[in-house]
């Protein structure tokens, strides 16, 4: 009896200890939206979950530092870890990884094909490499006229094969960012996106894809697996398993609206959950009948024969809108014969991925051991998601009567930052937002029926519609938790600023989730505590 007992005294003393080296340790997305990036530590590794950018607009609300000064700070800890885990291919989950690599990070970035796919995309069309420290060198004679005009962009490179094609050259003295070097010559930069195509190439041999509900085996002990998020092409959720412990990671989900994704995958229970609430404080009392409200006011504004301006976000937004004209179009409610301008060079990179995906068959998609499914099976029926009268380019002259699609959709940044001063004047023109925009953005403010940034009055029209949400509400996080025992998982709140993550607490709280909290940045959760 007594070596019973002393076996089953130890088998108590060792669970604690294979568990107390298991930790989670937010370094971004905590207190905040942006920034996603956490460090899962085991006894003897170290692994990331995304490495994303934190965005301008949530300058100083995570610690007090401004959003260059978090975007450049990568810890050594970091750049140790053995892989990375990257969730979807929004910036603000995969902006910081080429300066990540460029710090020395050796491991592979595990993800599906499609967040693949994209994430190098964003990369190519001048993401993330602005972050990058270095020696950079540009032409003189350009640098010269873009002064005199005072206007003009210099182009920025760095690599080898661009040196010979500039004359005259000149270099910086010290390895310095984009933006310290703008501010120190005064003119305005541009990535060369020769440079950013050959540093892309070499970030791309750092990938493994895998497809959903697929185990990644990293050790006897540790696996994970891709659960579909249903938030963009390619998004997943993470399980790690641990020791018959596991671990879940939301990144961000759909809002179960969406005509690409439709609805995520509701996971397996687990002992510790990772979960966003970026808007989810309350309902968003939209259905996909909401489509129906958009379709009505587009018609009828361009009816009225007015131009109708619609700033979207490059990556997802642009797309889905151009997938509901083009419906509109096949079901006869929107003419051929209205031009579709979509004028972002990032926005149309993006939409040549998805329009080439949409033409391959389903089955065709799924049957590559390394690719999950980017779509809907209608999208692939339709073999295409662009409007008839769709042109990809930028043009002169918006007077006429057109659909005219720009980012970014807050109106700050971009092509559509250049349109507010021109397009919100003109009484002729009506403004649909199809995304969430900060309050002090330029697309927030004329929402309030308040003067632009630079002082401009609107006297355009203008409505938001939130169908086209990529984020789950309350009620849909409800759903995703579904299988959850609400009396021991312990759910931390990610991707949400510090006013949302309590109102997120009370909803959970209410509905007999009884271990939640909010996720600090900087602040280590333990496995089985």
């Amino acid at each position: 009896m007594k070596k019973i007992a002393s076996a089953i005294f130890s088998f108590f003393l060792f669970i604690p200890a294979v568990f107390a080296g298991v930790s989670v340790t937010p370094y971004g997305a905590a207190s905040t939206v942006s920034g996603s990036c956490f460090l899962l530590e085991t006894e003897n590794s170290k692994f990331l979950i995304d490495c994303g950018l934190f965005m301008p607009e949530e300058s100083g609300s995570a610690g007090g530092e401004t959003a260059k000064l978090k975007n450049l700070r990568i810890q050594d800890e970091l750049i140790e870890a053995e892989a990375l885990f990257l969730t979807h291919a929004h910036l603000d989950h995969s902006g910081r990884i080429p300066l990540l690599i460029h710090r020395g990070f050796k491991g592979k970035i595990y993800s599906t094909q499609a967040t693949k796919e994209l994430a190098l995309t964003l990369f190519k069309e001048r993401n993330g490499f602005d972050l990058i420290e270095r020696k950079w060198f540009w032409s003189k004679s350009q640098r010269e006229k873009a002064r005199y005009a005072n206007n003009g962009k210099v182009v920025a490179h760095w690599t080898d094969d661009c040196k010979k094609n500039i004359k005259s050259a000149e270099y910086s003295d010290t390895e310095i960012s984009l933006k310290d070097l703008e501010a120190r010559e005064s003119v305005e930069f541009l990535l060369c996106k020769n440079c950013c195509k050959e540093e892309t190439e070499k970030i791309e041999k750092q990938f493994a894809t895998v497809k959903y509900d697929r185990d990644i085996k990293i050790s006897d002990n540790f696996t994970a697996k891709l659960i579909n998020a249903g938030h963009v092409p390619g998004s997943a959720c993470f399980v790690f398993t641990i020791d018959n412990k596991k671990i879940l990671f939301s990144g961000d989900l759909g809002s179960g609206y969406s005509r690409f994704n439709g609805e995520f995958d509701i996971p397996e229970k687990v002992d510790l959950v990772f979960m966003e609430a970026t808007y989810a404080e309350c309902r968003h009392k939209v259905g996909m009948e909401q489509y129906e409200l958009f379709r009505n006011d587009l018609k009828k504004a361009l009816a009225a024969g007015k131009t109708v301006w619609i700033p979207a976000l490059s990556f997802n937004r642009t797309q889905k809108v151009l997938y509901e004209l083009k419906l509109m179009q096949d079901d006869g409610s929107l003419s051929k014969k209205i031009p579709v301008y979509s004028i972002s060079p990032c926005a149309n990179a993006i939409t040549a991925l998805y329009q080439k995906e949409a033409a391959k068959k389903k089955e065709e998609s799924e049957k590559s051991a390394i690719s999950s499914y980017w779509f809907l099976d209608g999208v692939y029926k339709n073999g295409s998601i662009l409007p008839k009268s769709v042109r990809l380019q930028t043009m002169g002259n918006y007077a006429s009567n057109i659909i005219l699609i720009s980012s970014s959709g807050d109106m700050d940044k971009g092509r559509s930052e250049h349109l507010v001063p021109t397009m919100s004047i003109r009484k002729d023109v009506f403004i649909m937002i199809v995304n969430y925009v900060s309050p002090e953005s330029n697309a927030g403010l004329l929402l309030q029926n308040k003067k632009t940034r630079s002082g401009t009055k609107s006297f355009a029209k203008i409505k938001k519609y939130d169908v086209f949400s990529d984020h789950a509400d309350f009620e849909m996080l409800q759903k995703w938790l579904s299988n959850q025992d609400k009396n021991n998982v312990k759910i931390y709140i990610i991707h949400s600023n510090d006013k949302n993550a309590q109102n997120m607490i009370k909803l959970l709280k209410s509905k007999g989730c009884k271990g939640v909290n909010g996720a600090k940045a900087g602040e280590s959760v333990k496995l089985g505590l």
